[in-house]
């Protein structure tokens, strides 16, 4: 790396960097190299892997201050500037590392700064303004900013995440991680004061490790007892605990095939050797075996459901050596064993703690989740808690509930990756997986594995981002696998292997709570829609349209609109009764209300006012449009023809019009002024619209006569 930001920098000073210079290829090739290696040297600083070569620290400041000196070469006329980037980097380099290292990198860009000046490549005030600049900056920095205190946070910060980095790795050996109870999340740094019990575990092991094998150390007179520790890959030994007299210890990995722990870990459980040839070889950890007279490895078994101490797979190894070259007795050698199953053990106990840490928080997530469900009254509340109950069981990036309405599925609520995309999407009750699954009465796929090949909602939704997948069906009674369907969950993860069986238990789980709320919210629906719509028109009734009507006229007021109340009456409905009977006066009013109804949009209201008196609430609207609707509703009504057996019947409808704010600003006023363009209407032949701008323009208020 240095030797190519010599070359690098040798090209900036012979001027191959320059605009005009010419074989840009060979100036490309040396810049591309000198980026490639700055940056590789940089992201391996911010994963705090520094390379252990000599000068290695000096390899990326070099390389970046002779990248920033490419740059202001390229840019020619425009490279004063990027002298601030140079500037910046040099008080970076001041501020952050020790002195030598920002000193060789201060004098490269001496080197380079004079070097231009005297190949004729930039003049003498240039060279001087340069040195004033950089000069000034990295003084300034070092008197006004606490470099020292900011260079020990920078360090403090690279340790913290060293050690957090270390201790993934050992969660990961001692089988504390899974894809079930991740650790890695509740490891905080050494600075933090929480206390999880993924890091009690951790520190726990490590205080276990420490405190056994400085009693072995001392009670057997050895010169060094370590734990070697397979990795999670089970290809490398790692250095998982040691006491030792001897500060020459290598600290790995190591190959899991080598000297005395890879005779332990291939067929043997146990080799003791003593005294040691010359040029014994059996400890990784020693650079040489001087001072090596005897040696032992002793198997670490693992401790699964079902075995004791010593009769599971082989996971490490315990090593120990002595500067005595006498025969190890048996003695000793029980000891060993002993405290190989005992270190074994304490892993054990640490992996049950924390499944069992683990089962306990999901009980307890399960729990609040079901108890936020069972809160929920109406559909949407219910969609939504459902979702949120998965979120907080199941790390998944998208999650969907879909009800049956007829023929059709609609997904009332999407969460996640691509929600939008699927909230209230309709699809037909047989396609897809989701249609599948509500067939077969059964969760899939099987194993929630899924590849994204075949379609979950319509055809072209085939989540191809998504590797876990499980839908499972919404059954109104949850005891009967052939019960009528109500819907589907669908939850999916871009990970392998996040939907297993043991959350296919708990979403299966969630997933009959959720069947029996949806029962019950559309029980709900039915009842809140029965207390508010009449029974024999099917539009709002009176108590409805009253408690909605303060609701628009309010919001209409906090925005300054406009809004439009209609009253409608059939003409001669008592006639028509009488000539024609009640029966058939129901039917006309049926006939009539659905007129009505389509006529409106979702934010009006239709409401049946009372008889054979109808209400319409027409939000946003003005006098001009709720006249241009009152019209073609009055059409449309004398257009019907009802059937009898006297011959066919038809019906007129005579209406009302008042506006918010002109013809009044309360509700009863509304209403009045409404009811007395109605009257004008009536009393005017019948079949028409009138508006209460007209009435107030054309003749005095009248009392309304029944």
């Amino acid at each position: 790396m240095l030797g190519v930001a010599a070359v690098a920098g040798a090209a900036v000073v012979a001027g191959v960097f320059d605009p005009d210079a010419a074989g840009w290829w060979f100036g490309a090739l040396v810049g591309l190299a000198v980026v490639a290696m700055g940056a590789y040297d940089a992201r391996a600083r911010l994963r705090s892997a520094p390379a252990t070569r000599p000068f290695a620290e000096l390899e990326g400041p070099v390389l970046w201050t002779v990248a920033v000196w490419i740059a202001m070469r390229l840019a020619g006329a425009h490279g004063a500037h990027l002298t601030p980037l140079a500037a910046a980097l040099l008080a970076f380099l001041v501020a952050t590392f020790p002195r030598h290292v920002w000193g060789f990198s201060v004098g490269v860009a001496a080197v380079l700064e004079v070097g231009l000046t005297a190949a004729g490549r930039q003049d003498l005030t240039a060279l001087a303004l340069h040195c004033v600049l950089f000069t000034a900056v990295a003084f300034a920095l070092t008197r006004l900013v606490e470099v020292e205190s900011w260079r020990e946070r920078f360090n403090r910060a690279r340790e913290d995440d060293q050690k957090a980095r270390a201790d993934e790795a050992r969660a990961r050996d001692f089988g504390l991680q899974t894809a079930q109870a991740p650790i890695i999340r509740q490891l905080p740094s050494a600075h933090d004061g929480r206390h999880t019990i993924g890091r009690m575990t951790l520190d726990y092991l490590s205080a276990s490790f420490e405190m056994q094998l400085d009693l072995l150390r001392d009670a057997l007179g050895l010169t060094t007892a370590a734990v070697l520790w397979k990795d999670a890959e089970g290809t490398l030994l790692q250095l998982r605990g040691v006491s030792s007299t001897r500060d020459d210890l290598v600290d790995g990995p190591y190959p899991v095939g080598g000297g005395l722990p890879g005779s332990v870990l291939r067929d043997v459980r146990e080799v003791a050797v003593a005294p040691v040839h010359h040029g014994f070889g059996g400890l990784p950890y020693y650079p040489d075996a001087q001072g090596v007279g005897g040696a032992v490895a002793v198997a670490i078994q693992a401790t699964g459901d079902g075995d004791r101490p010593g009769e599971g797979a082989v996971v490490g190894v315990l090593c120990v050596d002595r500067a005595a070259d006498g025969r190890w007795t048996d003695a000793e050698r029980r000891v060993l064993r002993v405290a190989a199953r005992k270190l074994a053990l304490d892993v054990a106990t640490g992996q049950r703690l924390k499944a069992t840490d683990h089962e306990r928080s999901t009980v307890r997530r399960f729990c609040v989740g079901l108890q936020e469900l069972n809160g929920a009254l109406g559909l949407e509340q219910v969609a939504e808690a459902a979702l949120q109950a998965v979120a907080a069981l199941v790390p998944v990036d998208l999650s969907a509930l879909s009800v049956i309405e007829g023929d059709l599925h609609r997904v009332v609520r999407a969460s996640g990756h691509d929600a939008e995309r699927y909230q209230d999407l309709q699809f037909t009750a047989d396609e897809g997986l989701v249609g599948r699954a509500i067939k077969v009465r059964h969760a899939l796929p099987v194993g929630g594995a899924y590849k994204g090949g075949r379609p979950v909602f319509t055809a072209g939704d085939r989540l191809a981002d998504m590797r876990s997948l499980l839908v499972l069906p919404l059954l109104k009674d949850p005891e009967d696998p052939q019960g009528e369907p109500l819907g589907a969950l669908i939850v999916a993860a871009r990970d392998e292997g996040v939907l297993g069986a043991p959350h296919e238990v708990m979403l299966a789980l969630i997933a009959g709570q959720v069947a029996v709320k949806l029962d019950l919210a559309r029980a709900h629906e039915q009842i809140r829609e029965m207390a508010t719509m009449d029974s024999m028109t099917g539009l709002s009734n009176h108590r409805a349209f009253q408690e909605t009507f303060d609701q628009m006229l309010l919001r209409t007021a906090r925005r300054d609109g406009k809004m439009v109340m209609i009253l409608a009456d059939i003409d001669h409905f008592k006639r028509l009764n009488d000539n024609y009977g009640h029966p058939f006066g129901d039917e006309v009013l049926k006939g009539v209300a659905r007129v009505l109804g389509t006529a409106v949009r979702k934010i009006d209201l239709a409401a049946r006012y009372g008889g054979e008196e109808f209400a319409l609430l027409l939000e946003d609207a003005d006098e001009e449009g709720g006249a241009l609707l009152a019209e073609r509703i009055r059409a449309e009504v004398e257009a019907l023809t009802f059937t009898h057996e006297k011959g066919p019947v038809g019906v007129t409808l005579s209406l009302g019009l008042s506006t918010y704010p002109h013809d009044g600003q309360e509700k009863a006023e509304l209403i009045e002024n409404a009811d007395q363009a109605l009257y004008t209407a009536k009393h005017g032949g019948r079949n028409q619209v009138v508006t209460f701008s007209h009435v107030a323009a054309s003749v005095p208020v009248q009392t309304n006569a029944t």
